[in-house]
Formats: C-alpha cells, structure tokens, sequence
C-alpha cells in the first residue's frame, strides 16, 4: 500500500490509485510502538511527520517533548546542478508514502528528474528517532550530492538553540531545552554547514546508476553525552533487519481495499491510531495500556510518575476499552487480553473494580462500567485462547456481583443505579447534566437508566458464554436469573405511544413527564397547589455564583408518597451539586402533591428554577436494548423501524446523535455537544441491528459514521473525539481513540470474523456497494455480491456461497 502527497491531495495506492482531497499540511504522528518495546510513560516523545506548511515548508519532523519545547524540527533539504529545494510542492515527483505503521514511515519522492530518494522515520523507543536516506541518481552522469538534515529548536526553560558541537570527533548538532539534551547525530562524516537553519551536510559525488544511502539518529535524554551515545547508535542499527521485523509484527493488520478510497485511507489510518495509543506497562499496572491522545504536546510527566496528567492520559476506562479493543484485536490480540488483566489487577477483595485504573497508579474510585466479561467474550472469539478464559472467569463473575451490593442497587430490586453521570461516560447526558444550561441536572442515583441495565444483561449473556466454553454449568442458573430479573425491568419501563423504552424512577418505578412548577429571582415562594398521577420528584436549578450560595434553603411543602402524610422537607446548599456557577439538586422523596416550595438566602443575582423531575426525555441509551439483545422480535421491529430510523429523533445524517432531534437540548447545546454523536453508543447500536439482522441498515449507519471520520480526516488531518450528527464538524482532541473511523464494525457488518490463518468464519455475499478484498496474514478474501473466495497462505481456495454463516478451514 502506499500514499501520495501533493498540495492538497493525499493518493493511496494497492493494485490501483486513488485519491482524498484534504486541507492544508498533511500530518501523521509516529510513536514507540508497545509490541516492540516499552513505551516510557512518563517521558515519552511522540512526532508528527508533516509535509508542506511551516517555517521553511520542508518535509518536517516534528515534537514538543510534551511540552518542554515550543518545537523541535528536523527535516532535509537536497542540492543538484544549481539549487536547493525543501518544500514538497517543489519537489520533481510528490511524496509517495509507501509504509505506514504506528512507529514507522516509509516516504519515496523526486526532488529532482533525475534524483530518486527514499526517505524512513522510525522511532524505536520513547526518547530516539531514526531516519535513512536511500539516494539514486538515475542521470547518465557523475553529478556532486549535497544533503542537508536542518534541527531547528525553539526551546522552552533553559533556552539553547541547536548549534554545531563536536563529540568523541563528530560534528553533531546539540541544543538544550528544560531537562532535554537533544543530539542529532549524521552518518558518513557529516560537517556542520553555517546557515539559516542549523544543518549537517554530506558533500560527495554519485556516479550514474549507483544508490547512497545516509542515516540520522536524534535523542532527547538529560546529558548531552547520553543523547550522542543513543542517536549514533539508534543510526547505525542494522535498518533492514529492524524493517523486516516492524513489517513482520504488522502483518497482522487488516488491510482493505474497498470501491472507496476514503474509506481506505481511513481503515488504514485508524488501525495505526488504535495500536499506536498504547504505552507501558509500569509498576503499577501489570500490562501496556492506551492513552486516549498520543500527540507532541503529551508525554512529559513532571512528577517523573504520570499522575499529574490530563484526562486524556490518566487511566484506561472499559467504555474506551470497547471501541479500542475491537479495533486493534485483528492486529495485537495480546495487547487486548492485557488490558483485560490491567483491570483484573486492580480488583479489590469485595470484586470491585476501579472505573479507571492508571498506570501512574491512578485510582477514580467509582465502580467500573460493566463491559468487562462482554470485552472477554469479544476477545476470545477472536483468539479463541481458553487460557484467557480460565485465567479470567473468577474475576469477572466476582466483579459482576459487586455490582448488585447495596451500593449501587440502593433498592436491591436487581436493577442497579449510576452513582453519578461521569461514571456512565455519558457525560453530556441531557437528562443528568448539572453543569450544562440545557441540562436538567436530575440525580442519576435516583434512576434507574436503561444503558446500566443493559450492560449488566450483556455482562451475565457473556459470562454464561464463558461457562458453557469452560464447561461449567454450576454457574448458569444464577446469571440467567439476574438476566431475567433485569429484562423483567428493562420490559416493564417500553412505552407503547413513543415505540421506545424510558428511564425509570428508582423507587416507584414510574416515568413521569416533567414539568416547570415556579421560577424567580433570589428569594421567593411559588404556590403550586397540584396533585399528581405518578409520585414525583422535585428538581431545583440554580443560577449564580455558589460561594454566595452558602445559606441557600429551599423548602418543599406537600404530600410524600412515603407514608402518605404531609410532609416539610428541605434541601440547603450541601445538597446542590455545583458546576460554573450552577447548582442542581433532587429531592430524596416523592410526592403525590405539592403545596408550595420556598426559596430563601438568595440575592436576585440568582436565577432560580423548580421542577418536577422528566423521565421521559429519549436519548442514545434507551436504543441499547437492542444490543443486549433484550426484546423480542416484534419490539425490536417497532424500536428500530419507528424509532432508531425515524430521522426526526435518531437517524440523522453523520450518525446517531446522544439525544433524540426532538429533545430540547439538541438545538439548544449543539455546540457544546449536546446530541453529538459518539461511536460507544453508535457501535452498540449497529452491533444490534446487526445481531438482529439488520444488514443493510448497518451498512448505512456504518456509512454514515465513515463519512464523518473522513470529514474530519479532510478537515483537521486527524480523528476527533465525537462528530456532530447533521453537519460536518467534529469535537474534542485530534486523534483521540474514540473517535477513529470503524473498522471493527465494517468487518462484522461484511460478515467475517478473522480466527487464524487457517479458520475464518464469514458469511457469504457482500452487503457494500462495491467489491471488498481484505488481507491479513496472508489470507486473502475477496467479497463479491453473492459468494466469497477464501485464499489461504499456502495457495489452497475455497470458494463460499449460500446464506448463513461458513466457517472455512485450510485443509492439512
């Protein structure tokens, strides 16, 4: 495979060419790979290869050392006959990107007709980069060569720009920036050359026909004498043999060529984002796990232990495992069963799991989403490794019920409650959101939400699966019971007017629909004087500073559905949750009648509103049902034909959004994400809709969500964390793990499962528009509109036709 770069083109090529309009530079980021090394999470240096842009335009690498630079720049520039040239664009022939690995680059291009030049980037570690340069003259005469490699520092503390030095007799170019001693070191007798932009040079003459190659080493360790040490020797590895390895470890990528060259581009680039999130394994977590966003400016731990990083590096969650798991399983299997164990590390004595355990030893505290037994499950179908599940199935089943402990199922009803909105990882959850104005900042512990239920059914499906492969029957009969306690409960909460389920209140077990009772400035007393259908609660939302919130009361008056009787009750300032300058809190009881609710302490600087508490809003999580595999077959036709395809609530034109269209904060938070659209929920959804035989319609959702990723490909040279539904604009980080385009859903959608190199398990026929040829390992797939032909390593084929699911063999 391979990419060509022109001014605002980017052509990647297998047996054929295509081509994706983009904007600007092009930039891909390359890193330590964990399969090969151990990336140092606490002072990991990460770069980014641009081509064009900057200060000159060159062929640049690039990095902040997390921050401890404004930049470091190494890029080369190419003399022949009269002139110089370094900008891309310039170039005779355009950049063909011919390798692309999560720590490697391979790059061919023509700065001159007559001047051919290959050019490889590869980090072996978290502190050393490498490159070679391979340069053929294929003029018919002897012509002097002139290659430069620039360092250009803009340095952070302690400021000293790269300048020549000589060490142990070679010329190198050295600089200092904060703790950094950064060392570029030249092979082949490099002299240090006075210009504008510090360089090495090799100065020599090529002979017609004959081929030069040069490398370059740079590190960035605390001694300048340990950096020149690291760069000479990281360039004078044995290159070839270090390739051959890196493409060998990579092999295993899944390597697709569809009827859309977008969508290659972004398989390819999504895969290499997926492997290259991963650092470690530390002290403190037994195995490599990802970080969400591994760009320039991460990486640098102060502290020297990476607990005083951002969100973004401070632990790994199982609802990030879900979607990054499925996408680098085909590829590194190893690092996904690891992740697994990471968290079965941190379980403590009463099964708990942390939500999201660091490698720097970071603790959240909250409970861990229930995905872990369903990622296991996920994992094994795979590898089918048995191990794996033996080694985990105690933890998993301990974790499980910890889940159902007081704690968290506050009614003991069988149906468990978030502790608060952040542990859902739903952040922006219109129902729940106390720090948004279009949020209604109702207690989420007080609900019982149809995602948690959902979840814990598929938890107790998968570790049924796991009993059944362990051949442990003992411990069916106790999950089947919690899954039917929890699809009793799920069922109970369908609303047959709105096709959809509803969020329930904890203890009554009712959906009401809210309403606004009173609102006013500072201190005030509203009469509500109202009798209700359902027991409600009471939902008060303050505006204003909270440290003048200090002796806020208000007080609901009315008749509490507990004992039936009148009752006073009051919520004073330690009962709001406070979030830039607002407040929100929920009435522990209910009430079948409200008499009047009085506010006082509050200057009218406050805005003040009180409600009764909506439990009917829709949202991205009342579709998970249908992933669980919760209703039957008539419900899930009426949830997906009414519901989950009706493009005035869920079918929208990049996705599915997190909140029905017709929910007041999709129009009124769109900038601020309300009703973005996130692959946790969109890749559980589409896995529904495929487990229920939904094809066609998952190939559209797939479709939809492809053209989003490729949209911010275009636009910002990179992924983004989430995508908004109707319009082409993306939110959060570049390149952060949840926002990668899916792979892993295009290939369950196609229909195979790729097992081993001998076994693959497919379902014949093609639900794309085009031709699919998938290769991996050696096997070869090509997916025509109704058969398969299966080519195995060793040549055999085996051609698959019919309906149903083929499990294809490679004879003896």
């Amino acid at each position: 495979m391979s990419l060509t770069f022109r001014a605002g083109l980017l052509t990647i090529t297998t047996m054929r060419s295509w081509s994706i309009p983009h904007d600007g530079p092009l930039c891909l980021r390359l890193a330590a790979d964990a399969r090969l090394c151990v990336p140092d999470y606490a002072d990991d240096q990460i770069w980014e290869l641009k081509v064009g842009g900057g200060e000159p335009p060159a062929l640049t690498l690039e990095t902040t050392y997390g921050l401890r630079a404004r930049s470091m720049r190494i890029f080369p520039s190419f003399f022949w006959g009269t002139r110089w040239v370094t900008d891309p664009t310039a170039f005779s022939s355009p950049p063909i990107f011919r390798s692309l690995l999560p720590n490697y680059l391979k790059v061919e291009f023509d700065p001159f007709p007559d001047l051919h030049v290959v050019a490889e980037y590869w980090v072996p570690d978290s502190r050393t980069v490498a490159g070679r340069f391979t340069l053929t003259n294929f003029s018919s005469e002897t012509v002097p060569l002139r290659l430069r490699l620039h360092a250009v520092l803009r340095p952070g503390e302690n400021p000293r720009s790269m300048s020549e030095t000589t060490i142990e007799g070679a010329h190198v170019l050295a600089g200092h920036t904060s703790q950094i001693e950064p060392v570029v070191f030249l092979s082949g007798a490099a002299m240090a050359e006075e210009v504008v932009y510090p360089a090495l040079a090799i100065h020599e003459e090529l002979h017609p026909g004959r081929t030069r190659e040069v490398s370059w080493g740079h590190a960035g360790l605390a001694s300048q004498h340990d950096s020149f040490s690291a760069a000479r020797a990281t360039a004078s590895r044995a290159w070839d043999a270090e390739i051959a390895r890196l493409e060998m470890v990579n092999a295993s990528q899944v390597e697709i060529e569809t009827g859309d060259a977008d969508w290659d581009a972004a398989f390819v680039m999504a895969q290499n984002a997926a492997l290259r999130g991963y650092v470690g394994p530390t002290p403190r977590l037994p195995h490599a796990s990802f970080v969400l966003t591994r760009a320039p400016d991460h990486g640098y731990s102060e502290r020297g232990d990476g607990k005083d990083y951002g969100l973004d590096w401070d632990g790994q969650t199982a609802a990030h495992a879900y979607i990054n798991l499925a996408q680098i399983l085909p590829a590194a299997p190893e690092l996904a069963r690891g992740v697994i164990r990471n968290f079965l590390a941190v379980q403590k004595a009463d099964g708990g799991i942390d939500w999201k355990p660091g490698l720097g030893g970071q603790r959240n505290g909250s409970l861990c989403i229930p995905l872990l037994a369903t990622l296991t499950w996920k994992i094994y179908r795979q590898s089918e490794d048995r191990t794996f599940l033996e080694e985990t199935v105690g933890g998993l089943l301990e974790f499980l019920e910890a889940w159902f402990h007081e704690r968290q199922d506050r009614d003991l009803d069988g149906h468990p409650e978030w502790e608060h909105v952040l542990q859902s990882a739903f952040d922006d959850w219109p129902s729940f959101v106390p720090w948004r104005e279009w949020g209604q900042g109702l207690e989420i512990s007080k609900v019982e939400t149809l995602d948690l239920a959902s979840y814990l059914y598929r938890e107790c499906q998968s570790l049924i699966l796991i009993a059944e492969e362990l051949d442990r029957p003992s411990l069916v009969p106790a999950l089947r019971a919690r899954m039917e306690g929890l699809a009793e409960s799920v069922e109970a909460s369908w609303s047959v007017e709105e096709a959809c389920y509803q969020h329930r209140d904890r203890d009554h077990h009712v959906s009401p629909t809210g309403e606004l009772l009173g609102q006013g400035r500072g201190s005030f007393r509203v009469d509500v004087d109202r009798n209700f259908d359902h027991p409600v609660r009471v939902l008060v939302r303050v505006q204003g500073p909270e440290g003048a919130a200090q002796k806020l009361k208000a007080t609901l008056r009315g008749r509490s559905v507990e004992g039936g009787r009148r009752r006073v009750f009051h919520l004073q300032h330690e009962d709001f949750q406070w979030f830039w300058e607002r407040g929100a809190a929920t009435s522990s009881i209910t009430f079948l009648s409200i008499k009047n609710i009085e506010i006082e302490n509050l200057s009218d600087e406050f805005f003040v509103e009180t409600w009764s508490a909506d439990f009917t809003r829709q949202d991205q999580t009342l579709l998970l049902p249908l992933w669980a595999g919760i209703p039957d077959p008539q419900r899930v036709d009426h949830l997906v034909q009414e519901t989950l395809l009706d493009p005035k609530r869920f079918w929208r034109t990049y996705g599915i959004p997190s909140c029905s269209a017709d929910d007041p904060a999709y129009a009124a938070g769109r900038s601020e994400r309300a009703g973005a659209v996130g692959m946790l929920w969109n890749t559980m959804i589409c896995e529904g809709l495929i487990d229920h035989g939904y094809i066609q319609e998952a190939v559209e959702l797939v479709s939809r969500l492809m053209k989003a990723t490729i949209t911010s490909l275009r636009r910002h040279h990179a992924f983004r964390e989430s995508y908004d539904p109707d319009e082409a604009q993306a939110f959060g980080d570049r390149g952060h793990l949840w926002g990668t385009a899916p792979v892993h859903l295009f290939l369950q959608a196609l229909g195979v499962r790729l097992i081993s190199t001998s076994r693959i398990e497919l379902r014949a026929g093609n639900p794309y528009p085009w031709p699919v040829v998938l290769r991996w390992r050696g096997v070869e797939i090509t997916f025509e509109k109704d058969q398969c032909q299966v080519t195995f390593p060793n040549g055999h084929q085996e051609v698959v036709e019919g309906e149903g699911v083929h499990l294809v063999e490679q004879p003896n």
